[in-house]
C-alpha cells in the first residue's frame, strides 16, 4: 500500500469544512447505494409479485375458459338432439335422455335445465324443487333471436337463491320454430373453489368479473366465504384505468374497493367469453421480507453514518488542540482508512493491472486472506480471457478521458466458483486506477429465481404453458429442419376431482406430482411434458414419422397413468386420463396444433373418457381418417363410429395385449403392415 504523502498544515476552520464535506459525500454514498440496493430489491420483489398474480390469472382464465367451451357443446348437443326428434312425444323422450347423458359429464354444472317456449321450466327440476319460470330473464330474451350460447349476468337462482351465472342456448323444432331453451347454471361456490386452490399469500384475493365489471365470484383469504359486493360493479379507477388501455389482458397497484387491502392485480380475459380472472397479491404479503431489509439497512446505514461523524468530531477537536496540521492531517487519513475497510464494498488499486493495495471487503468477496491479492495480476480475478479483454478495451478510454466507468459481470473466487460483480472504477494516473466492487450474486439468483417462476409449474416443476408454446416451435422447427413431424398430446385426468372432493387437495397435488413423474419416465429424452392447467398435460413427441410411432407411446402413457397412486400407507388412489393427439408437420403452426389437439381431447372425454383420439392434423400427416382407441368391451362401437368419418370401410386392429381396438381407413392399412 502507498503511503499518503505528508499534507500542509491548515487551520482548523479549515479543517472542519474539509471534514464536513467529507461526512456529507460519504453519507450521500452509504445512502446512494443502500437506496439502489433496496430499489432493486423492491424492483425484483414486484415484478416476481406480478408474475406470480399473471400467471394465476392466466391458468384460471384458461381453466374457466375450457369448462364454458364443454359446456357450450353439451349444450349445443342436446339442441341438436332436439331439433332432430320427429315428434313431440320422441322430443321430450329425447330431451331427457340427453339431459341425463350430458349432465353426468358436466361436473362442474349446478344444473341442467329445459324450458318451453314460454319460459315454464319443464324438464331438469327435481321432485322437491319449486316449478319455476324464466320468461322475464334478459338471457331468455337473448337466447330466442341467435344460435351462439348466451350467458347471463350474476343473478340469484330461483331454485336455492344462490347466486349463478347462466349459460343457455335456443331450441328450436325441425322447421325453425323456437321451442324454449336449454340452460346450464354455475354457482359461484364453483368457482370459489378453483380459486382457493391458489397460492398469493394471507391476504390474496381472486375474483371473476363480467364485462361490465359485475362482481361473479370472488376468493379473499383473509375473508373466506364472503358474498360481498356479488351483483356489483363497484371497481376501482386504476382497474377502469387499466380496461381503458387493454380489456384483455393487464395489471395495476391499488388499494381494493372492498375490503381496502392494497395489491398488485392481473387480469385475464377468459378467451372467447365476456368474463374476466384477477388475481391480486397484497403489498404487506410480497414486500414483507423488503421491509425487515429496509428496517435493517436503515440502521446499519444510520449506525456508520454516526460512527463515522463521531471520528470525525473527534478527529477536529485533537486538531483544534494541537494545531499541528501534519499530524491532523495523518489521523484523518488514518480514520478514512477505516471508512474504507468496510465490510460490503470491495476497493482495489491497481498500477499496469497488478493489485498494490485492497481493502478487506475485496479479499473477502473473491475469498482470500488479507493481503494476499497485493502484487498480484486483476486478470486471475476474472472469469476467463474474454472478460479480461472486454473491461480492458471499454475501460481504457472511458479511464483515459477521466470518466468514471461502470460494469456487471461475472468474476472468479479464489476456489473457482463464479459470482456476479458491480464494478466501477476512475484513473488515478496513466498507470493507475481505483475500483470499486460490490457483491451483487444474491440480487441476480433472485432474478433467475423469478424467471424461473415465469416459465414453470410451482407444484410438480414441468414447463408451464408459457414454456410449452416455446419448447413446441422449437419442435416444430428442428422437425422442419429434419423432415421430420412431431406429435402435440393434450391429457386431461379423468376421475382427479373426487380425489380432491375425498382426501383433500393435498391428495390431488400428490396425484399431479406422481403423473408427472411417470409421464417423464414414459418419454425419451428429447420429449416434452408440461403442465397447462389443474389436471391438464401436454406432450411433445419428436421425430415420429406416423401414427404407429406415437400409438405404443401413448398407451404406455394411459397404463402407467392408470396404476394406482399410494397417498401413504394405508391409502391408495385410481385416476384415468383422455389423450387428445394430433401429428403437425413444417404445414403446421403452433396455435394449431395446440386447438387440434384440445379438441382431440374433448372428443376423447365425450366418447367415455380413458380413451385415446387422434385429430384431424394427424389425418393430414398420414393421410387417415381419424383414430379413436377404446376400451375392447366398447369396440363394436368404435368401429361403427369411425367408419362414419372416414371416406370408405374400416379394419378393426387389435393391439398386442388385446386391450385396445383401433379403426382405420384404407389408405392407412400399408402403413402399419
Amino acid at each position: 500500500m502507498d503511503r499518503p504523502l505528508n499534507p500542509p498544515p491548515a487551520a482548523p476552520r479549515s479543517l472542519a469544512m474539509w471534514l464536513f464535506i467529507g461526512n456529507l459525500v460519504v453519507a450521500a454514498l452509504l445512502i446512494a447505494v443502500t437506496a439502489k440496493n433496496l430499489s432493486s430489491s423492491r424492483a425484483a420483489d414486484e415484478l416476481a409479485a406480478r408474475e406470480n398474480v399473471e400467471r394465476v390469472s392466466s391458468q384460471l382464465s384458461a381453466e374457466i375458459g375450457s369448462q364454458l367451451r364443454q359446456i357450450d357443446n353439451a349444450l349445443t348437443t342436446v339442441a341438436l338432439r332436439f331439433k332432430h326428434a320427429d315428434n313431440p312425444a320422441d322430443r321430450h323422450r329425447l330431451t331427457q335422455e340427453v339431459l341425463a347423458e350430458q349432465r353426468g359429464v358436466l361436473k362442474h354444472v349446478d344444473a341442467l335445465r329445459v324450458s318451453d317456449a314460454y319460459g315454464a321450466v319443464a324438464l331438469g327440476l327435481d321432485a322437491s324443487e319449486p316449478a319455476i319460470s324464466v320468461a322475464d330473464r334478459v338471457y331468455f330474451q337473448r337466447a330466442k333471436g341467435t344460435d351462439d350460447m348466451v350467458m347471463s349476468e350474476p343473478l340469484r337462482s330461483r331454485v336455492h337463491g344462490r347466486w349463478v351465472l347462466i349459460l343457455a342456448k335456443r331450441l328450436q323444432t325441425a322447421s325453425g320454430e323456437f321451442a324454449g331453451v336449454v340452460y346450464a347454471t354455475m354457482t359461484t361456490e364453483h368457482f370459489n373453489q378453483m380459486f382457493a386452490k391458489a397460492s398469493l399469500g394471507e391476504s390474496g384475493a381472486i375474483s371473476l368479473r363480467t364485462d361490465d365489471l359485475r362482481l361473479l365470484a370472488r376468493h379473499s383469504a383473509a375473508e373466506p366465504g364472503s358474498n360481498t359486493g356479488l351483483g356489483e360493479n363497484k371497481v376501482s379507477d386504476a382497474l377502469r384505468a387499466a380496461f381503458a388501455r387493454d380489456r384483455s389482458q393487464g395489471w395495476f397497484l391499488t388499494h381494493n374497493p372492498i375490503d381496502q387491502i392494497e395489491r398488485i392485480t392481473a387480469y385475464r380475459q377468459v378467451n372467447g367469453f365476456p368474463l374476466r380472472v384477477l388475481a391480486g397479491m397484497a403489498s404487506r404479503d410480497y414486500l414483507a421480507a423488503w421491509r425487515r431489509e429496509l428496517i435493517g439497512e436503515v440502521v446499519l446505514i444510520t449506525l456508520v453514518i454516526l460512527t463515522i461523524g463521531g471520528f470525525s468530531i473527534h478527529l477536529f477537536r485533537q486538531q483544534r488542540q494541537e494545531q499541528r496540521g501534519r499530524l491532523d492531517m495523518a489521523r484523518l487519513a488514518r480514520e478514512q482508512s477505516l471508512m474504507l475497510e468496510n465490510d460490503l464494498i470491495g476497493m482495489v488499486r491497481l498500477r499496469d493491472q497488478v493489485a498494490i493495495w485492497e481493502n478487506n471487503a475485496m479479499a473477502r468477496i473473491f475469498g482470500y486472506r488479507p493481503e494476499e491479492l497485493r502484487g498480484m495480476a486483476i486478470r486471475q480475478l476474472y472469469l476467463d480471457d474474454a472478460s479480461c479483454q472486454l473491461v480492458s478495451q471499454t475501460a481504457a478510454t472511458s479511464l483515459q478521458e477521466g470518466r468514471h466507468f461502470r460494469l456487471q459481470l461475472q468474476m472468479r473466487r479464489k476456489d473457482g466458483t463464479p459470482l456476479w460483480i458491480d464494478l466501477s472504477g476512475t484513473g488515478v494516473s496513466q498507470h493507475e486506477s481505483v475500483w470499486m466492487l460490490v457483491d451483487i450474486d444474491a440480487l441476480k439468483r433472485s432474478e433467475e429465481h423469478a424467471h424461473s417462476l415465469a416459465f414453470r409449474d410451482a407444484l410438480t416443476g414441468l414447463p408451464n404453458r408459457r414454456l410449452f408454446q416455446e419448447k413446441l416451435q422449437d419442435a416444430l422447427a428442428h422437425a422442419v429442419r429434419g423432415s421430420k413431424a412431431i406429435a402435440v398430446c393434450y391429457l386431461d385426468l379423468d376421475g382427479f376431482k373426487p380425489v380432491n372432493d375425498d382426501f383433500g387437495h393435498e391428495a390431488g397435488d400428490i396425484v399431479l406430482q406422481e403423473i408427472s413423474r411417470r409421464l417423464l419416465g414414459s418419454l425419451r429424452g428429447n420429449d416434452v411434458v408440461a403442465r397447462i392447467g389443474g389436471d391438464e398435460f401436454a406432450l411433445v413427441l419428436c421425430g415420429v414419422a406416423s401414427v404407429e410411432d406415437v400409438w405404443p407411446v401413448l398407451r404406455r402413457s394411459l397404463a402407467l397413468i392408470e396404476q394406482p397412486i399410494d397417498l401413504d400407507d394405508e391409502r391408495s388412489v385410481r385416476v384415468s386420463a383422455s389423450l387428445g393427439a394430433v401429428i403437425g408437420r413444417g404445414a403446421a403452426t403452433v396455435e394449431e396444433l395446440m386447438r387440434h389437439a384440445d379438441e382431440a381431447m374433448y372428443t376423447a372425454k365425450r366418447a367415455g373418457k380413458g380413451r385415446i383420439h387422434m385429430g384431424p392434423v394427424a389425418r393430414r400427416a398420414i393421410g387417415a381418417a381419424a383414430i379413436t382407441a377404446v376400451p375392447p368391451t366398447s369396440a363394436v362401437a368404435s368401429v361403427s363410429s369411425v367408419s362414419a368419418i372416414a371416406s370408405g370401410p374400416t379394419v378393426s386392429l387389435v393391439s398386442p395385449t388385446s386391450e385396445t381396438v383401433i379403426a382405420l381407413p384404407p389408405s392407412a392399412r400399408s402403413r402399419l403392415g
